[in-house]
This record gives structure tokens, C-alpha cells and sequence, in this order.
């Protein structure tokens, strides 16, 4: 018979939407519970997606003899300490990206997760995850565009509801809050390791935090000679815009999500495959979820059953999450002094 988990979500937002929407239904899940600080928001997930319980502390739900796997889906200064009581009551961990608001905090998740093996913990770097990436990420370290790469990749946001991004802003900016996927991905598509960045950045709307910013914009240096950079912005004013392209000396391979394409969205995402020196085009139709949280929560499950690694490891993110303070920290630096 198969083994079933009881799971709790701590964060009843967006991204705990995300996850429940994908998990809630599965034969091996018991959603036990629900939590939020804000009760009606806890009261409404429950009644959305069946839980058992709801609750708005923490303590109730990690301490429960019911559950067997958190998701951690709150603000990063949270990260830390609800990992160390999931370990303490030994659960099993799903925990969002980033890991801590800091670089040191940043290190203390990450000793505390390989101190306790015993406990799985998976960061949420949902691209790893996701059908569109891992077709590229094959395509690329077979050789379809050569080496070395350059990656052009952009995701500025036009707010609609600039309340909720300044909540974010108010725990980090967006070179970090989404940057960690990308780093990831030149890492992961490469195989190579980042060894320099250089970042710049600016406050474009007044209410933005002094400890933080609302655009950024940093250039990566990978140690197998391949570059790149990731803009990123949330703002009342931008444009929205979304570039993922990679590109080598033996073509080029561009990302269009379904959301984006013109034509065709039925078909999924398309990957436009450029050939060179052939010149010629070949169009990859792919099914793809733009967030797969429930391929991520399968990949856990192996963990706890069949004892494979965290993809990413947590080396590998401890790697993306690092290079991404490090960005931030210069943009600070710098608008420190203007």
C-alpha cells in the first residue's frame, strides 16, 4: 500500500496557492493543515482545499504528530527559524526561495541542513523542476548551441498591486528574490561556476525601502568563459518583459512561455531552436507548468524514499543565493552614495 504524508502549509499566499493547487488532490497527501498569521486567509485555505486544521502559529502545525512534511512558503526572514522547529520536531521540509534575507543567515540554513540529514530539506528553485528548462538544460549541455554561452534573461514586472512587491522589497530586492533562479540556471545549463558579478541598480518609486531597491541589473562571469546578465525590476511604471534567450557559437535557443506566444498557446511553450552554420529554425512545442510545484513535491517524496539528492543540492543553492547577495550588496554600496 502506499505510503500517504501529512503535510502542512505554513503562508497562505501566492506561492502557497501555488503549491496547494498542485498537491492537495494526490493519492499520497493528507493536507493536514493550513497557517497563516492572518486567520481568514488560513480559514479560507482550509475551506479551498480541504485541510484538516487551520491555525495562525506555526508551533501548532510543525509540532503536530499528523504531519510529516512542511511547506515553507513565507517572507525569508521567517525561513530560518521555521526550518530549525520543522528539524527539531523531525519533518520533512519544502522550503521557498530565498533561504534568509542575508548572506550569514543565509549561512546558518544551510549548516543547519546538512547537520541533519536525517530531515529532507528541498528549496523551492522551481525551474529545476520545470519540463520547459529541463529540455533546455539537455539541449545546451549536449552541445545544441556550443560553447561558451552567453545568457540574456529579463523579468520586469508592471505592478498591479505594488502593496504586496513592497512587502517583498521590504525583505528583498529583486536581484535576489528572483535572481537565485537564474544564477541557478547559467550554472545548471553550463555545469560551469559563476566567479564574478557586477551589479547595478536603482529606487524608482518613493516608498521603496532604503535597505533595499526596485530594479537591478547584473552581468555573470562563469569560469568556462561563458557570460551573462539578469535584469530585474517591479515598478508601477516598467513594462512588463520576459527574456530568456541562450546563445553560443553554434546557434541559439530562446524560451517563449504559452502565456506569451501569439498564437498557438494550446501547444505549450515553445522553444525556437536556431541552428547555425545551417540557418535554419526548428520549433520545440513542450507541456510545461510555469510553476510545477507538484513535480517539486514528487522529487521530495523520492528523497525521503528512495534517498536521492535535492536537485538543487544545497550547495548549489547556498552557490546562486550567494552570488545574488553579493549583487545586491553592491547596488546598495553604490546607491549609498549618491
Amino acid at each position: 500500500m502506499r505510503k500517504t504524508y501529512g503535510v502542512a502549509l505554513i503562508g497562505c499566499g501566492h506561492m502557497g496557492e501555488a503549491h496547494l493547487s498542485q498537491i492537495y488532490y494526490k493519492e499520497n497527501v493528507r493536507l493536514e493543515y493550513v497557517c497563516d498569521l492572518d486567520e481568514a486567509k488560513a480559514l479560507s485555505f482550509q475551506k479551498r482545499y480541504g485541510a484538516g486544521h487551520f491555525c495562525t502559529d506555526s508551533r501548532d502545525c510543525i509540532s503536530s504528530p499528523l504531519v510529516d512534511i512542511v511547506i515553507i512558503a513565507t517572507y525569508p526572514s521567517t525561513h530560518l527559524e521555521l526550518v530549525r522547529q520543522c528539524i527539531l520536531h523531525q519533518k520533512h521540509v519544502i522550503c521557498e526561495k530565498p533561504i534568509a534575507p542575508d548572506l550569514e543567515e543565509g549561512r546558518r540554513f544551510v549548516r543547519l541542513v546538512r547537520e541533519h540529514p536525517e530531515c529532507k530539506v528541498l528549496v523551492g528553485h522551481i525551474l529545476r523542476h520545470n519540463a520547459t528548462y529541463q529540455k533546455v538544460a539537455d539541449m545546451i549541455r549536449s552541445g545544441a548551441i556550443g560553447r561558451p554561452i552567453v545568457f540574456r534573461m529579463v523579468q520586469n514586472h508592471h505592478t498591479m498591486d505594488w502593496e504586496k512587491y513592497l512587502a517583498i522589497l521590504k525583505e528583498a530586492s529583486p536581484l535576489l528574490d528572483c535572481g537565485v533562479h537564474y544564477v541557478d540556471v547559467a550554472q545548471w545549463f553550463t555545469g560551469a561556476r559563476i566567479q564574478r558579478v557586477s551589479a547595478s541598480g536603482s529606487r524608482t518609486e518613493e516608498d521603496v525601502p532604503k535597505d533595499s531597491f526596485n530594479y537591478g541589473f547584473m552581468t555573470l562571469e562563469l569560469d568556462d568563459g561563458s557570460v551573462g546578465y539578469y535584469e530585474a525590476g517591479w515598478s508601477n511604471t516598467f513594462s512588463s518583459d520576459n527574456l530568456k534567450e541562450f546563445v553560443g557559437p553554434g546557434g541559439s535557443i530562446r524560451i517563449i512561455y504559452r502565456k506569451d506566444r501569439q498564437t498557438h498557446q494550446e501547444e505549450g511553450d515553445l522553444i525556437e531552436y536556431y541552428k547555425y552554420p545551417e540557418k535554419e529554425y526548428e520549433m520545440i512545442n513542450l507541456q510545461s507548468d510555469r510553476k510545477p510545484t507538484g513535480a517539486q513535491f514528487d522529487h521530495l517524496i523520492r528523497m525521503i524514499e528512495e534517498g536521492c539528492e535535492a536537485n538543487p543540492t544545497i550547495e548549489e543553492v547556498f552557490e546562486s543565493f550567494e552570488v545574488c547577495c553579493n549583487a545586491q550588496k553592491q547596488v546598495l554600496d553604490k546607491l549609498a552614495l549618491r
